[in-house]
């Protein structure tokens, strides 16, 4: 039928635009991506017909209302979702079509009231209800772990090979299979609805970072007001005008392996305490994080305290540094994954040369390690990776970002 699925990643969350004949639907547009969809769009001659949020997201900025201003293209959300954005309701069992593509909808409650699944011949995007490994939380906006078991047994008997794309993904794992998903993933193991809704609520988790500031603004489609500047832009902004201040949100281990010179390191989970510090409201301030995603929040904090001038910069450092723009660079900080080669290496290497010219028994010391790599290669779980976390070291350099994410993992 011609169909295509292109996926778009920020950070761990995931969009997607589906065409079939020239029309397109973009599913769970994120703030920080407008660039992308707009340049994918134009290249492939398409027109957008649909926008689909496939719920009101609570951990990043919908790009949706923005999306609807420069496309003319309705906003498609579920009937219960509380939205000033979206044009047409939906609910279970509806049809969209997309050129010859007939996609149903599948209302999905559970992470929260107003998720659905968008389903296809072959291909279903489970939004944050199934994860690849995991299940989305309950604790949302009118989420039930009860609805969520219900959820799942009903994705449960889709054909095993239809590909599964989530709204989300913590490991960089880009799609799955209901097959895969029904023998790895321990949250579809489970037959007794009780004991699913006991465990998920035994749980405490950190809620996302600003969470009630991002559901005001996606239900609202504020978005929509938030000023993008391109990094080429940005860059004879601020040489031009001295007013001008750039403030990086990402933390302070981010922004000493790289930065812009002159830029402001404040980190986002920080700024609400510090706003006084950023100077009077007649300031000007373009806002930077990695990817986007943080600095359009930390923008919308800074606009809600009065201060009127603030751009975004679009696409983050990751797109500064890809238009090779002047950075400050600092010292790299090594991977967990990388350190964790290194002394897997060492202790094997070390066995090897202890059990030649020392004693034969020292041969364990590499037979454990190795059965400690296939362990985690078979189970994703790296005991060495959890250790090496506890660290000081680490625990400085690789500290999350403030709030928790969508996942119940």
């Amino acid at each position: 039928m011609g169909v295509e699925i292109k996926q778009f990643t920020a950070g761990s969350c995931y969009s997607y635009i589906v065409s079939c004949e020239r029309e397109a639907i973009v599913i769970d547009p994120h703030i920080s991506l407008g660039d992308g969809y707009s340049k994918y769009i134009k290249k492939n001659n398409l027109k957008l017909k649909y926008i689909i949020d496939t719920h009101t997201h609570a951990d990043h900025f919908s790009l949706g209302s923005v999306l609807k201003k420069i496309y003319s293209a309705p906003v498609l959300m579920h009937e219960k979702a509380v939205s000033q954005v979206a044009g047409k309701r939906l609910k279970d069992g509806d049809s969209i079509s997309v050129g010859t593509l007939d996609l149903k909808v599948i209302y999905s409650p559970g992470h929260t009231d107003d998720t659905i699944n968008i389903y296809g011949d072959g291909f279903i995007f489970t939004a944050d209800v199934l994860l690849i490994g995991s299940v989305g939380r309950t604790d949302f906006q009118n989420g039930s772990p009860e609805s969520l078991f219900d959820t799942l047994q009903k994705l449960k008997t889709l054909p095993e090979n239809t590909i599964v794309y989530p709204g989300h993904d913590y490991n960089e794992k880009r799609a799955s299979t209901i097959k895969k998903e029904k023998r790895n993933n321990l949250f579809l193991a489970g037959a007794d609805r009780v004991k699913f809704a006991e465990n998920m609520r035994s749980k405490t988790l950190n809620k996302p970072f600003n969470m009630d500031n991002i559901i005001r603004v996606n239900r609202s489609g504020e978005a929509v007001s938030l000023e993008m500047i391109a990094p080429g832009d940005a860059y004879q902004l601020i040489a031009k005008d001295p007013n001008f201040k750039l403030l990086d949100v990402r933390s302070p281990s981010e922004f000493s392996e790289a930065h812009i010179k002159d830029s402001i390191n404040m980190p986002i989970d920080t700024l609400s305490a510090k706003l006084d510090e950023l100077g009077d409201k007649a300031s000007s301030y373009i806002v930077l994080c990695r990817t986007g995603t943080r600095s359009a929040m930390a923008a919308d904090m800074l606009i809600q305290s009065g201060i009127k001038t603030v751009r975004v910069l679009d696409g983050g450092m990751i797109k500064w540094e890809r238009e090779r723009l002047p950075l400050v660079k600092g010292q790299k900080i090594i991977s967990l994954e990388r350190q964790v080669r290194i002394i897997a290496g060492s202790l094997m290497l070390s066995g090897l040369i202890l059990c030649r010219f020392a004693h034969p028994w020292f041969i364990g010391i590499s037979v454990f390690v190795a059965c400690g790599l296939v362990y985690a290669g078979l189970t994703d779980n790296c005991m060495m990776g959890m250790l090496l976390m506890k660290l000081p070291y680490n625990k400085k350099q690789f500290k999350s970002k403030a709030g928790g994410t969508c996942s119940m993992s």
